[in-house]
């Protein structure tokens, strides 16, 4: 890689978010080797991310729905000032998109943490979380389906998930194979069926065992 090309690079993406790929001393070829494989495994597992997050929100919908016997459960739940104001915020973007308010786009509109929260412990002692629990988890073992574990395995996810969204670095994680196995693990338990969907178009082995020896050979003889 010559100056110029390296210097239009680090511009691009700035030394800071650069330094954390040379933390350990590399170089700068091995460094920008590192920040394009990060994002062929962000690529990678955007999929399973969109499925995830997608079944969870409509499994736990459909579960709450059931539960209070009406479809518009977020009027008669009980919920602290933090999950009452998401409910408020998402309600008040639909309205700034123009968009006609319905519940299938309030659902839409909550944020993972939002469906990530109902299932922590503040809201242990709440009957609604044990419906979610039994009613959406139905391939989870017995051992998992627990709601300390499930809290674990979903804040797990939530992290991976917005270290992606937000273009940070997870191609240093030595349990990153293992994350990506429980974000399929969980899909299954939500839906059978969407599993056998996640299955088709993941790509991640194929990425993560070629490493980053590919991102390498590009930076040094095609830059």
């Amino acid at each position: 890689m010559n100056q110029t090309t390296f210097e239009s690079l680090k511009n691009a993406i700035s030394d800071e978010r650069l330094a954390v790929y040379k933390a350990d001393g590399a170089d700068n070829e091995t460094a920008f080797a590192r920040y394009f494989y990060n994002i062929e495994l962000c690529k990678s597992l955007y999929p399973l991310i969109n499925i995830f997050e997608v079944t969870l929100r409509n499994s736990i919908d459909s579960a709450l729905a059931t539960f209070f016997s009406n479809s518009d459960w977020n009027n008669v739940i009980s919920l602290t000032q933090t999950e009452l104001a998401m409910i408020t915020d998402a309600q008040l973007k639909i309205k700034r998109n123009g968009k006609k308010y319905s519940h299938g786009r309030l659902v839409a509109e909550l944020t993972l943490g939002f469906w990530v929260a109902l299932m922590g412990r503040k809201y242990n002692t709440q009957s609604f979380q044990f419906a979610i629990i039994k009613n959406c988890l139905h391939g989870c073992p017995s051992h998992l389906k627990k709601s300390s574990a499930v809290q674990k395995n979903l804040t797990e996810i939530r992290f991976l998930r917005n270290r992606i969204a937000h273009h940070e670095r997870i191609c240093h994680w030595k349990d990153l194979k293992q994350k990506h196995d429980l974000l399929l693990d969980f899909i299954r338990w939500l839906n059978n069926d969407m599993y056998k969907v996640a299955i088709e178009i993941d790509k991640f082995d194929e990425v993560y065992t070629n490493g980053i020896t590919v991102f390498l050979d590009f930076v040094r003889n095609k830059m």
